[in-house]
């Protein structure tokens, strides 16, 4: 209780007042009592006087004792203070006279500090304190001169009680007074010390709900004080307390937002091994499924990462690193880099991971689709060659032979020719140069169209096709070249594939608002090992029969971007050895999509 700051302030006011007034009434006492002994002796030394004129005349042996003792009497019975004995003495200190009614004493010597300076010519004075009254008494003495000689002494006792009581009287007004204002101080300083320790309390209050975490707090401002300002201050630093954790909580929010949603996974962790934070994604891409945050980073990630350890990396000196790491089917890229404290000093390191998954895929595509183009050029430019050699060294003279090779020649530019033709449709398709002119296409006339146009293949390969559409019309909207080409490829390497009296289904039908046409055959049929590639670019199940058949590998993934290009899909089932269902969808056109 007593170490609050109101009670340290009640009791400093009470110890200064009280000081202040033990001060002042010292000092008071002191004064009044030196006041009224100065008073006393300068009162006792005139009425000496003024007596010792009346003696002089006396003290002359014989000495007249009779008028002297009817003088002393009275003057006596005249002083205003209590005189408690007036004795008159010879030059040597005898006493010649007294005013007490016992006058045996007379002629007894009295010797004192006073008198003896009273003999030496000077007026002598004290004061002492009677032992057997236990009284303070005021002793003066003064000689009595003839003619510059000193004829007798006057020796005056006077009682100081009257004095003391006055004193001993103020004394207790003046506790009477203390004790008054100490009273008064107190309930003062304890007002005065809650004007200021209430403000405060009520700062320390608010402060403390600041602190778990509500920021609503505003005091009143009651005064233009000191407290008022720090009134003032506090409702400001709220405010401000509360615009800057809003403002933090937003761009942690943002962060939050961006870590956990970014494509890359982030992981950061302290200079102590500790993982500190790390993202959804991070935690996908690692197969990681439980709390990893205030693991030790070695214990959870060290095998991931090909047993690279945090000691290794905080060896770098803040420089970064970067590995390439392969997960199950996943291939990704870490890069390591430290973060620093306000001081300099490397705190802790962020491992940011990429999936190059995708990439990795894209390149590998992209060297296999070099070396295919490499490949399928290279085979009939080598065949040509080959064959234009030995025309020119003496094969063109044979009609037969020549016509033979010439006519190879010609298969093998043609070969190449669709070849560079699919390659400049794939890239006018994949810059997005191609235009497409749309028309309403009625999908049962196109798939007639296309079986008309492979008629002959079908029939030298006694193959029968049949056809089975909905009674709703199939229209849709599209390119009706590039539809027809899809339908045509589609087509042709079901029969291509297809032995002979095989038999082929086309299915048209609406479902959920889409066109779908299916294609199936009883042909060789696909591995499912196979299946997932089948669009790809220059993709083969069997490099050397497809060669052989003439196609270049891009058919299917023509057909793929045509489809995609018109909103569409297209999919592939198929059984090895039992045949394959080709199943193409297209958005339905009607007057309210167009």
């Amino acid at each position: 209780m007593f170490k609050s700051i109101q009670w340290k302030m009640a009791i400093i006011y009470f110890l200064l007042i009280l000081l202040a007034m033990q001060v002042i009434g010292v000092y008071l006492l002191k004064s009044l009592e030196q006041y009224h002994l100065e008073n006393l002796s300068s009162f006792l030394s005139n009425q000496a006087q003024l007596m010792s004129s009346f003696l002089e005349r006396y003290l002359r042996e014989p000495y007249d004792t009779e008028h002297i003792d009817e003088l002393l009497m009275e003057f006596g019975k005249q002083m205003t203070v209590e005189i408690k004995e007036i004795y008159v003495l010879d030059p040597i200190g005898r006493i010649i006279s007294t005013s007490r009614s016992d006058l045996s004493g007379r002629g007894k010597k009295l010797l004192s500090n006073e008198i003896a300076k009273a003999m030496a010519g000077e007026v002598g004075e004290d004061i002492r304190e009677d032992p057997s009254a236990n009284k303070r008494l005021k002793y003066l003495a003064f000689p009595i001169r003839s003619g510059g000689d000193v004829v007798g002494i006057l020796y005056i006792v006077a009682s100081l009680e009257n004095i003391y009581n006055t004193l001993r009287d103020i004394k207790e007004i003046l506790m009477g007074a203390t004790i008054l204002a100490l009273v008064i101080t107190a309930f003062l300083g304890f007002a005065l010390a809650k004007t200021i320790t209430g403000p405060i309390q009520e700062v320390t209050s608010k402060a403390a709900e600041l602190a778990k975490g509500d920021f609503d707090q505003t005091i009143e401002v009651k005064s233009n004080d000191e407290i008022g300002q720090l009134t003032r201050m506090f409702n400001y630093l709220t405010l401000r307390l509360k615009e800057t954790l809003g403002e933090i909580s937003n761009e942690k929010s943002k962060i939050e937002a961006i870590l956990t949603y970014m494509a890359d996974g982030v992981i950061a962790v302290n200079n102590m091994g500790e993982i500190i934070h790390i993202n959804p994604r991070a935690m996908e891409m690692l197969g990681i499924y439980s709390e990893a945050i205030g693991h030790n980073f070695s214990e959870v990630f060290s095998e991931a990462f090909g047993g690279i350890t945090l000691e290794e990396l905080f060896a770098q000196d803040g420089n970064s690193h970067e590995i390439s790491l392969e997960l199950k089917s996943s291939v990704l890229h870490a890069h390591f880099a430290s973060f620093r404290n306000e001081k300099g000093d490397i705190s802790g390191i962020v491992i940011v991971i990429r999936d190059i998954t995708e990439q990795e895929k894209l390149e590998k595509m992209r060297k296999e689709f070099v070396a295919n183009v490499s490949h399928e050029i290279k085979t009939p430019i080598t065949t040509i060659r080959s064959y234009a050699e030995a025309l020119m060294e003496g094969a063109l003279e044979d009609e037969a032979v020549s016509g033979k090779f010439l006519n190879v020649i010609i298969n093998e530019t043609d070969r190449m020719s669709r070849l560079v033709t699919d390659l400049l449709q794939l890239s006018k398709m994949d810059y997005q140069e191609k235009q497409w002119i749309k028309e309403i296409i009625q999908l049962p006339q196109v798939v007639e169209d296309v079986v008309t146009k492979l008629d002959v293949t079908i029939k030298q390969k006694n193959m029968r096709v049949y056809r089975n559409f909905c009674n709703e019309p199939l229209t849709i909207l599209g390119d009706r070249d590039s539809i027809e080409q899809v339908i045509l490829n589609v087509l042709g390497n079901a029969i291509k594939y297809t032995p002979e009296g095989g038999n082929i289904e086309i299915k048209g039908k609406l479902k959920e608002g889409r066109a779908v046409l299916s294609i199936k055959d009883n042909g060789i049929g696909i591995p499912e090992e196979d299946l997932p590639r089948v669009f790809e670019r220059f993709y083969r199940v069997d490099k050397a029969r497809s060669r052989d058949l003439g196609g270049t590998g891009l058919g299917l993934s023509i057909a793929k971007q045509i489809i995609e290009a018109h909103a569409g899909t297209i999919a592939m089932d198929s059984r090895y050895k039992e045949g394959t269902v080709v199943t193409i969808t297209f958005p339905v056109y009607t007057r309210e999509t167009n």
